[in-house]
């Protein structure tokens, strides 16, 4: 059934359903006390199995309340289309040869690629044949490396969530944007550091992929990026100076990330009625499910409690 809730009606189910949302009590006692949540998987396969169970639950209410109000549907669609866009990347890595265990997102009614794909020996010319007859379009040319591919994949779920943003106009739409282009300043930074660091990539490589990034949206919005990634850059530099040394890139992305998530905690209800609640939400259960993970992985590789603990993105 579509479009059976109004914008109130949505809201209060948001509401209702942020306050379910884990606490960092709620992630020590899985971890200290082997709450069935953190159940260790005996061994990859499961642990796989167990990562895909906990996205469908996890993931369930979002897929319900994706076309309850038409208004919101373009954004409930783009926020479960970038998890199917790590789907798309773990078939390009397997057809690419980089064979690895992996979770697939299973984002129910609204998934263009079927989990069925996995049990064929598939090109890489044929991954990226599928992938361009899906929404995601020219994206994928025979021609484009794996690495062109992959950073590709990157880009257009930034723009599929930019665009969304546009299908609403007035306040709501302008705040929507506001969010939307924090975000995209925060995985670009992200994305700077790991093509440096895991990716061996040059000054102007890095460069270039950002410029790709950056011109795929207006020019009011680039500015708006290109500002805040330098108030960003600056709180590294922070970072940086308060710790006297340099700082790993896992503790850079983890220094945005928790900046990030304390910044939709307090914007969730700066108005009931603004659609800040929904969009703050949709990320807040992003982080969620990423620290379930980290959880489930940490016990598999008998992590201590305090370490699995100090990598959760959540208030403290």
């Amino acid at each position: 059934m579509k479009n059976y809730a109004d914008q109130v009606n949505l809201h209060a189910r948001i509401y209702a359903m942020k306050g379910r949302l884990l606490s960092l009590g709620d992630y020590a006692a899985m971890v200290r006390e082997q709450l069935p949540a953190a159940a260790k998987p005996s061994d990859s396969r499961q642990g796989v199995e167990a990562r895909e169970n906990l996205f469908r639950e996890q993931i369930a209410p979002v897929i319900a309340l994706t076309e309850a109000y038409n208004k919101y549907a373009p954004i409930f669609l783009a926020y479960l289309r970038q998890y199917e866009m790590n789907n798309a990347k773990f078939l390009l890595a397997r057809a690419a040869g980089r064979k690895s265990l992996g979770e697939w997102y299973d984002i129910g009614p609204y998934a263009s690629l079927d989990k069925s794909l996995l049990d064929k020996n598939l090109s890489l010319d044929e991954v990226k044949s599928i992938l361009a007859n899906t929404y995601l379009g020219d994206n994928f040319k025979p021609a484009f490396s794996y690495l062109r591919t992959a950073v590709n994949l990157d880009i257009s779920s930034a723009r599929n969530i930019y665009n969304a943003s546009l299908s609403i106009s007035g306040q709501a739409g302008e705040e929507l944007r506001e969010m939307i282009l924090k975000r995209i300043a925060v995985l670009t930074v992200i994305w700077s550091y790991r093509l440096r660091v895991y990716y061996r990539q040059s000054e102007n490589n890095i460069r270039h992929y950002l410029e790709k990034i950056n011109d795929q949206f207006n020019i009011k919005a680039e500015s708006q990026i290109h500002a805040v990634e330098e108030d960003l850059n600056r709180q590294i530099e922070k970072l940086r100076k308060s710790s006297g040394q340099e700082p790993s890139f896992i503790d850079i992305e983890r220094y945005l990330e928790q900046n990030y998530y304390a910044w939709l905690s307090s914007m969730f209800h700066r108005d009931f009625h603004s659609i800040y609640c929904v969009v703050c939400y949709l990320w807040l259960l992003f982080y969620q499910i990423k620290n379930l993970f980290r959880v489930m992985d940490g016990r598999r590789f008998g992590m201590p409690a305090d370490a699995i603990l100090n990598r959760m993105i959540c208030n403290q």
